[in-house]
């Protein structure tokens, strides 16, 4: 009678934890953004969560949590329970941050589960400053080395690795000035605080519409949809493209189970119409890898982010 009570016990236990996680999810989704709000990694973030909370049923809610090219949203994520309630969005810099020793975490310290998009740099300065194209900008800068402030998304982002670039192929020298995030910087812009953003598309298009900004030139191989009249690098003669990109991932450990059901819902999300027109209003590239494509291509970025950024002053 005992070994038959034993085993039924077993197998109800076995059945429970089986219908456990079947259930996921079953209550709020947190996801954590290593940037400041108003930026391309909070908007992004939050288009998806609102999509990804209506397939799962449960609240999808979304934190910023800026510092360290978000290496502190990385540390904070990576710290949490593997059980898919709690994830990151990961910018390029997840794939830098290792790199240039905000942490010792990378991309195989977690689980990727679903590559949303790509995004070039863009040079942009105040609607009143003196620099009308890009070559005025250079001729400037190589006139009065150090005196153009460049504001970027945080020691060691990407667009201060952007910046930094631009200085490497056009034989300049700059200030560089970080923020938390690049709407800041494109703020700080406007403001007259620094004379040059080095920053996404989007996150300088408000200024743009309102007439304080103006983009002087794209850091990619082609021009922006955004802006159509702006040249990019190739045609100015420079070999320079520099892209960001966005993703998600859970801490290591999450189930094979849940990253099944969270991957599902980010590829209808990251797939859907509304996200591909998002991505046309803010100059993004719409490029979705699953699970085992994202895994690959961020522990792929790791590996040439350490060995390039050495070479570069971006500490």
């Amino acid at each position: 009678m005992r070994r038959m009570f034993v085993l039924t016990l077993l197998v109800v236990l076995v059945a429970g934890s089986a219908f456990a996680q079947a259930k996921f999810p079953v209550r709020q989704i947190n996801i954590v953004v290593g940037a400041s709000a108003g930026g391309t990694s909070d908007t992004v973030t939050r288009f998806l969560a609102k999509d990804v909370e209506a397939q799962l049923g449960v609240p999808v809610v979304v934190t910023d949590k800026p510092g360290g090219s978000c290496s502190v949203a990385f540390e904070y994520m990576a710290s949490q329970r593997p059980d898919g309630y709690h994830l990151m969005y990961m910018p390029v810099e997840s794939a830098m941050v290792k790199a240039l020793g905000f942490t010792q975490l990378e991309p195989k310290s977690v689980r990727f589960f679903a590559h949303a998009m790509f995004l070039p740099a863009t040079v942009t300065v105040n609607a009143k400053s003196p620099w009308k194209t890009f070559g005025d900008l250079i001729a400037y800068a190589k006139a009065n080395p150090g005196k153009v402030t460049v504001g970027n998304s945080g020691t060691g982002s990407i667009w201060h690795f952007a910046a930094v670039g631009i200085e490497q192929a056009c034989g300049v020298s700059f200030n560089h000035v970080p923020f938390d995030g690049g709407a800041a910087a494109a703020t700080a812009v406007m403001g007259g605080h620094v004379d040059v953003a080095t920053v996404a598309p989007g996150e300088v298009l408000a200024g743009v519409k309102s007439g304080d900004l103006r983009v002087l030139a794209i850091v990619d191989t082609k021009r922006s949809p955004l802006y159509p009249d702006v040249p990019c690098f190739k045609e100015l003669g420079y070999d320079v493209k520099i892209l960001a990109w966005g993703a998600f991932a859970a801490p290591a450990g999450t189930p094979d189970n849940v990253v099944a059901v969270l991957e599902a819902a980010f590829a209808k999300a990251i797939q859907s119409q509304g996200f591909k027109d998002l991505c046309m209003k803010y100059g993004l590239t719409p490029g979705y890898m699953g699970a085992k494509d994202a895994q690959a291509f961020a522990e792929s970025q790791a590996k040439w982010y350490q060995e390039e950024i050495p070479k570069f002053n971006l500490k």
